[in-house]
């Protein structure tokens, strides 16, 4: 008991001294901590905000947005000197929750650092976005820049898909309209096939700039047909023969009479130009015939027009004109007489003038004289078509006359005797 007592006043004698001397000791460390190791502040920028449940709003429909950045932020840390140097940036936690996210779109931010004394950020919520996550379809379309090379024209362009699924925010795909592939031509002059990319485009035919729309996909195939073109001619004929008294020019007049035609170069190639393989009909025709076709159906395979807007539609026109008759009279000693057998000569037989009855239009007939029509005969060709032997000096043979006219006048055949003789 006394020991006890000893003790007990060990403790509490001048205990208010000892009190103070336990005060003045902490206080001494305290001074003596700050003064080797004091507290220091450091910044770190960009630090991004980790987003936990977002899942949570996916689930219920909803897409959210980060707004005005708010999920970077900048921070500043307090601690002692030699913890404060071994902290780096990824070291900070900075977290919000979007469950949490309040009716003004306001997600808390929650800071924290081992070690540290204090951890303070530049702002304290997170401010976003919520919508109704939406899909829909829009439509592809594509728009060409540019023009394609010298003597070539722009065929076909084909897309590997022409409706495109888009999803996003409500208030964002509500704004977009179509989808659009934006083809370069710069002059080509063979087939583009390559994946493009697609853009979106409101009502106002303004590029969409937004990375809150998710697309089906990015690109889209397209190939772009690039053909040679050429210019060819159109040919036409006739078939039948016009009414006793009328005459087929042989002029057949067609509008129009050239069209400019694409393909491939190797298919042009082989196209010197395009046949009207269905003649017009001038069976018992006095005046003009005119046939109307359409060009297409002649068109060969793999062919089409350079002119997209050519209305297929050409006009044939078979010339047919009435006739007159004129008869005239040539001297058989006008005629002349060549292509004579070796060793021999002949002369007209007869004097009496030869009557040769021509048709045709009256213009041409008006032209024409017993001079200009030039009258003559081939003695060895007609000897040799005759099949006639040893023709000789004292024959008389009857022979066709060849006349000179035009491709429009109609001369009946006539005749003329001569008389061969040996040369003297």
């Amino acid at each position: 008991m006394k020991i006890l007592k000893r003790l007990g006043g060990i403790f509490t004698h001048n205990l208010w001294m000892k009190l103070l001397a336990l005060i003045l000791a902490v206080a001494i460390w305290v001074i003596v901590a700050q003064i080797t190791n004091p507290a220091s502040t450091v910044t770190f920028s960009n630090i991004k905000v980790t987003l936990l449940n977002a899942d949570i709003l996916e689930s219920e429909g909803k897409i959210y947005q980060v707004l005005d950045g708010s999920d970077t932020c900048k921070v500043t840390i307090k601690a002692p000197e030699s913890i404060i140097r071994s902290f780096n940036a990824s070291d900070i936690s900075a977290v919000a929750d979007l469950s949490k996210v309040t009716a003004q779109g306001t997600v808390p931010i929650v800071y924290s650092l081992d070690r540290a004394e204090s951890i303070v950020g530049d702002h304290d919520e997170l401010l976003v976005s919520v919508e109704d996550k939406v899909t829909k379809y829009v439509n592809i379309t594509y728009w060409t820049n540019g023009s394609v090379g010298e003597n070539c024209v722009l065929g076909k362009v084909n897309l590997d898909r022409n409706r495109l699924e888009i999803s996003g925010p409500r208030s964002e795909i509500e704004k977009v309209s179509y989808a659009m592939v934006e083809i370069d031509l710069d002059g080509a002059v063979k087939t583009i096939s390559a994946d493009m990319e697609l853009f979106l485009y409101d009502s106002d035919n303004v590029k969409i700039e937004t990375d809150n729309i998710t697309k089906q996909t990015d690109y889209v195939t397209t190939t772009v047909t690039v053909l040679s073109t050429a210019e060819v001619s159109i040919v036409a004929y006739t078939t039948g023969t016009p009414a006793a008294g009328y005459l087929y020019l042989d002029s057949i007049d067609v509008s129009p009479s050239t069209v400019r035609i694409a393909g491939d170069t190797s298919t042009l190639m082989h196209i010197p130009y395009i046949e009207i393989t269905d003649p017009v009909d001038i069976t018992a025709a006095r005046n003009n015939v005119t046939a109307t076709y359409d060009l297409s159906n002649y068109l060969p395979a793999g062919v089409s027009y350079q002119d997209s807007e050519f209305d297929d539609n050409i006009t044939v026109t078979a010339h047919v004109a009435k006739t007159v008759d004129k008869t005239i009279y040539i001297s058989p000693l006008n005629i002349s007489i060549t292509d004579l057998p070796s060793g021999l000569t002949a002369e007209a037989y007869s004097t009496e003038d030869i009557a040769v009855k021509l048709t045709g239009l009256e213009t041409d007939l008006n032209a024409i004289s017993a001079d200009s029509l030039s009258p003559a005969v081939e003695v060895s060709s007609y000897i040799q078509e005759a099949e006639l032997k040893n023709v000789k000096a004292g024959d008389i043979l009857t022979i066709p006359v060849k006349l000179r006219v035009s491709e429009n006048v109609k001369a009946e055949e006539c005749y003329v005797k001569i008389i061969i003789r040996d040369i003297v």
